[in-house]
């Protein structure tokens, strides 16, 4: 048995909840199949469109939905923001064959905390899923590359709010560039995971960037264009 694969006991009531997303059947069985083999996962039901996915986000309340861009009715990125405004906490992943990153943009800004590849395998499923759970994102350089190609350029303002961060916070800004997670920042920084935490919301209201999804992205750009972010505290 992998690690982290479900044995004969069933799920775990503190398992990640799990609603899923998409107009096709057996993609839907099979990502439930594929999740549910994870002891760190629970699907708590599967939506074919939409309106239903918003009324099982509110039945069951799960933590992450993973959907497709596909989703009969409002389209997949109206439906990414219906379930944004919904929830302004539940993480959002998107599963799609369509690596354009054009779309891949328009998810994010849409309130997406990560793009996936169909193609992906089990692990780095698992992996991303994790990993949105405990930091709100997940990037690879196919995702993240693509993305601040089209939003280069579109920095007007920008020197302005980065001015307006401290020290610390320009430190764990950089550090969050580089895709570090929360509790590595806080290892590193010797603070606590909780205060990085309230750290980034710091950021983000002092930036305009609504979730790290997007913090990630501005300071992806930025330190393009001012090296030397990270200073001492």
């Amino acid at each position: 048995m992998r690690i982290g694969q479900r044995g004969p006991g069933g799920p775990s009531m503190s398992s990640i909840k799990i609603l899923l997303v998409d107009s096709e059947q057996l993609v839907l069985e099979g990502f439930r199949k594929l999740l549910d083999g994870f002891t760190e996962f629970r699907v708590v039901s599967i939506a074919h469109d939409a309106a239903a996915a918003l009324g099982h986000l509110r039945a069951h309340r799960p933590q992450i939905v993973v959907m497709g861009l596909g989703v009969p009715g409002t389209g997949g990125v109206d439906a990414i923001r219906a379930v944004r405004r919904a929830s302004g906490h539940v993480r959002i992943v998107i599963l799609s064959s369509n690596q354009q990153p054009v779309y891949m943009r328009e998810a994010f800004v849409a309130g997406a905390n990560a793009y996936l590849s169909r193609s992906i395998d089990a692990d780095e499923l698992r992996t991303t899923l994790l990993a949105v759970h405990r930091d709100g994102a997940a990037f690879s350089a196919a995702t993240a590359g693509p993305i601040l190609q089209l939003m280069a350029g579109r920095h007007r303002g920008e020197d302005a709010a980065l001015s307006t961060l401290t020290e610390r916070e320009r430190q764990i800004l950089s550090l969050v560039a580089e895709d570090h997670e929360t509790a590595c920042i806080a290892t590193a920084l010797g603070i606590r995971p909780k205060t990085v935490r309230n750290y980034l919301s710091r950021i983000y209201a002092k930036l305009g960037t609504p979730n790290r999804v997007q913090t990630v992205l501005y300071a992806k750009r930025s330190l393009g264009r001012h090296q030397g972010l990270a200073t001492d505290p």
